[in-house]
This record gives C-alpha cells, sequence and structure tokens, in this order.
C-alpha cells in the first residue's frame, strides 16, 4: 500500500514534488536485486521523472544528484522530480551504490529552403529538397528524413545522415503537394518542417514581350483555359521560380502586371489542372 505524502522543494535549479499515484512523463523502478530500471531516460526541459520503490524485501533508498541534489525513496512510494530547462546529463546514484542517468534532452530545428513555399514547377517536375537542421551543443543531428505528401497519403522519400540535407524528387505528376523534412538528433527528439507545391499538368499557354507602361510591365497572354488557374511565375536563375500574380481565367486572354525590380528577371506563365 502506497503512503500519501506530499512536499515541495528547489535545489540548483531542480523542483521536488513527493507524488503518491500519478506517473510522470518517465518512469524509473529501483528494487535492491536489479538498481533502477531503466537506468537511464530522455525527457524534455520542464518534463517529470517519477521514481518508484517496488523493492519486495521492504528496503529504503536514499537518491542523489552529482550536483548535490537527494531525496529519499521510501519503500512502496514514489517520488517525482521536475527538470530544468537546461539541456544536459544529470547524473545520480542510490546509496545502495546502484546509479542513473536522466538527459534533458531539448528538439532540434529544421527548415526546408528549397523549393520556397507555395513553389509551382511543370510537370513532371524535378528538384531537390534541400533543409537545414541543427542542434544544441550537447547534442547532434543523426539523420533528416524526407516525405512527399499528397491526397493520396505520404511515403517516404529517403533519409540524409549528414550535411548538406538534401533529397531528389524526379517525374512528380500533377498535383498539389506537401514536402516534409523530419529531423533526428542522438537522443531521438524530432522536429519537423513542411512546405506546399503545386506542379501543372498542362502546358505552358503563350506569354507575350513584356510592355512596359506607368512603372510596370505588362504580360500579354493567350490560350488560357476559362474557369482555369493561371500563375505568373518570376526567377532570377532560371531554376527557382516563384509565383508573381495568379489569375482564375474568365476569359482566353489576359494581362498581368508586375513592378519591375534591380537585377535580371525572368518570368512564365503556368496553367495549373
Amino acid at each position: 500500500m502506497k503512503k500519501g505524502i506530499k512536499a515541495m522543494g528547489i535545489f540548483a535549479g531542480l523542483c521536488l514534488t513527493l507524488i503518491t499515484s500519478a506517473r510522470g512523463d518517465a518512469t524509473v523502478y529501483w528494487n535492491f536485486d536489479n538498481g533502477f530500471s531503466p537506468n537511464t531516460v530522455v525527457i524534455g526541459p520542464g518534463e517529470t521523472v517519477t521514481w518508484w520503490n517496488l523493492d519486495v524485501y521492504g528496503f529504503d533508498a536514499q537518491i542523489t544528484f552529482d550536483n548535490g541534489f537527494s531525496f529519499p525513496l521510501p519503500n512502496l512510494e514514489g517520488q517525482g522530480v521536475i527538470f530544468p530547462s537546461q539541456p544536459g546529463a544529470y547524473n545520480y546514484h542510490s546509496n545502495w551504490g546502484d546509479n542513473g542517468s536522466v538527459v534533458v534532452n531539448v528538439a532540434p530545428t529544421v527548415t526546408i529552403t528549397n523549393p520556397v513555399n507555395n513553389a509551382v514547377f511543370s510537370a513532371p517536375a524535378t528538384f531537390t529538397i534541400r533543409a537545414t537542421a541543427t542542434d544544441t551543443a550537447d547534442d547532434a543531428i543523426s539523420q533528416v528524413e524526407f516525405f512527399v505528401g499528397n491526397d493520396a497519403g505520404t511515403n517516404s522519400i529517403g533519409l540524409d545522415y549528414g550535411e548538406p540535407y538534401e533529397m531528389a524528387v524526379a517525374n512528380l505528376a500533377a498535383g498539389s503537394y506537401t514536402l516534409l523534412a523530419m529531423a533526428t538528433d542522438t537522443h531521438g527528439a524530432q522536429a519537423t518542417s513542411a512546405t506546399s507545391i503545386t506542379v501543372g499538368g498542362g502546358a505552358v499557354v503563350n506569354l507575350s514581350t513584356p510592355r512596359f507602361s506607368d512603372g510596370k510591365f505588362l504580360f500579354d497572354v493567350s490560350g488560357l483555359g476559362i474557369g482555369k488557374t493561371n500563375v505568373l511565375l518570376v526567377a532570377t536563375n532560371l531554376s527557382s521560380w516563384k509565383p508573381a500574380r495568379t489569375n482564375v481565367a474568365d476569359r482566353v486572354t489576359a494581362t498581368f502586371t508586375n513592378v519591375p525590380t534591380p537585377g535580371a528577371q525572368f518570368f512564365k506563365i503556368l496553367q495549373l489542372p
């Protein structure tokens, strides 16, 4: 039968709470024969580890951390410790010579850098997904996994274990897609980044030579499909196209406008499925 006692204390950034029945975010069991099980747990900042003394011989234990923080663990009682946000390994031992460790792990960060969000490609689309991923000084990125998803589901297209984190996509059919990068660190924490793209299904419609009027470029287009969405794309390198204007055609011709910017720019018009 578990005894009901509660207390609060603070030592070296750790907040101690004795718990009678609730389980914390991680649980460690102790007995005289086997020591701590598991002897290493990984949690996030501000999460709780609960120790339970389930020794069949009736022994009590005293848990002491390397920084001097200590608490008793009476037989058939549980005690929880809320850990701080500072990442790292918090090592401890019992008065019976058993050792354990709590690893406070901060999740990594990951960002898809290519393609940009809402990028538009002609079908079939071939490109490279690129991402950056970082972690805290006491941890490291173990892998970045890439996914491509649409209405039919999400599929992994591969793992990259080192920088630069990237994965090739080839012959992607017309449709709307979500690209996902998931970074995992050496302690198992994960983070994701997502971006959306559109792959067009039809041929590029006719785009006339641009005209300049009232400080803007004017683009006359023809061959539009009535009711279909058309996107004016702009790029500075003929490879990384970004949407500049979008139009749902109510006639077979239209005029797009775009404000000029310094440097060379390239334009094309794409009719979506």
